[in-house]
């Protein structure tokens, strides 16, 4: 767990730094070969300041994978306040997802499959999106933009289904993961979509 520094303006600006390098570093290299010191050297902080913040690489792995999925939530909400529609916030949606997966080095996914506690926080993390996205889809459905015929509960569980094959299997060893995350999106989207929701979803890929 993150330990008790104090609640000073520099350790909460320091613990940000610490976050968003050690994301970065363990996406570029994997998470097996960034170690607390490179982490440290690259802030210019000594490793003991590190160490007083995250007590082990696990828990500052945790706590990076966890403040991600809070960020982009928080961006995913700030933006659905004021979007046109509900394909606007998935176009965008798709728009961070694939600027963030064309930059990752797939051994960040096997690797971090090592770790059961990650796993559980995906597992529960899955559970409660799931919940937001039936609730979601069904405004797409009062607006006219996903098709009304479909068992979303169905959906959800086929799109969980398909997504822990690509881990499993490690697909995203043979293609490039924003390749594979494009083409899981659009086959799978334009399924549930009607002509309404075609025609916008088909205007946002001519434009991307």
């Amino acid at each position: 767990m993150r330990k008790t520094c104090g609640t000073t303006a520099y350790r909460e600006s320091l613990r940000r730094k610490i976050l968003d390098t050690a994301i970065l570093l363990f996406k570029q290299k994997g998470i097996k070969a960034v170690r607390m010191d490179d982490i440290a050297t690259e802030i210019a902080i000594s490793k003991r300041t590190l160490y007083e913040i995250y007590s082990n690489k696990e828990d500052l792995l945790f706590e990076c994978l966890r403040n991600e999925n809070e960020l982009m939530t928080k961006k995913l909400s700030d933006y659905a306040l004021t979007a046109e529609n509900e394909m606007a916030v998935i176009a965008y949606f798709i728009k961070l997802r694939l600027k963030d997966l064309g930059s990752i080095n797939p051994l960040f996914f096997t690797e971090m499959n090592k770790y059961e506690r990650i796993m559980e926080f995906f597992r529960h993390n899955k559970e409660k999106q799931s919940a937001h996205s039936q609730v979601f889809m069904q405004k797409g459905i009062e607006r006219g933009f996903f098709r009304s015929d479909l068992n979303y509960g169905i959906v959800n569980k086929i799109g969980d289904a398909a997504m822990d094959f690509v881990m499993q299997t490690r697909l995203y060893e043979q293609y490039k993961l924003d390749e594979i995350f494009h083409t899981f999106i659009i086959v799978f989207l334009r399924g549930c979509c009607t002509e309404k929701g075609l025609a916008y979803l088909d205007r946002f890929i001519s434009e991307n």
